[in-house]
């Protein structure tokens, strides 16, 4: 959908359009989802982070400045309610659990391989796992990948090296055992 489109859709919206916000929302939805999963590494968590974000958004979408693109925004809105979730009682309660052991059996490597990326996702920081997620599993733009984590270009290309430079000495430590 080209840009112009996309303002006729967001116009329509803010003025109380529930069908032109569904169709906004839909072409997000699968980005979305991919974001919330690889913060939250819950799928359930994620699709109630992003339910809510959908309905916090609808109530923001004046917020929204003219000429501005929606995904940005939105996935911006994605991203704090999965910081709201991380911070949730039950999360809390989650989160200081020791990581159950991996049992796979007969599994093919693809498999195991997104296993050991998960486990390494959950080992970064919130803030570093936005940006790898928003990067390597969104394939975003840089500029849409700094709008959303509040960053500069700069500090999220920053943030992504310290991110990776983390989890390299445990990826080979798990290569190696």
């Amino acid at each position: 959908m080209g840009s112009t489109g996309e303002d006729v859709l967001i116009a329509k919206a803010q003025s109380g359009d529930d069908v032109a916000y569904e169709q906004l929302l839909a072409q997000l939805m699968e980005p979305a989802h991919k974001l919330a999963c690889g913060m939250l590494h819950d799928t359930h968590l994620a699709e109630d982070a992003v339910q809510e974000a959908a309905v916090r958004a609808w109530r923001r979408l004046k917020n929204l400045r003219d000429g501005s693109p929606i995904r940005p925004w939105f996935l911006g809105i994605v991203a704090n309610q999965c910081r709201e979730t991380h911070r949730g009682h039950w999360s809390r309660l989650m989160l200081s659990r020791d990581l159950a052991p991996i049992v796979v059996e007969d599994a093919n490597e693809a498999a195991i391989q997104r296993l050991e990326v998960r486990r390494l996702l959950e080992r970064l920081g919130k803030r570093e796992r936005l940006i790898v997620v928003l990067h390597y599993y969104l394939e975003l733009p840089w500029p849409e990948i700094a709008a959303i984590s509040g960053l500069s270009e700069a500090g999220a290309r920053s943030r992504l090296y310290r991110a990776l430079t983390k989890l390299r000495p445990t990826n080979q430590a798990t290569v190696t055992t």
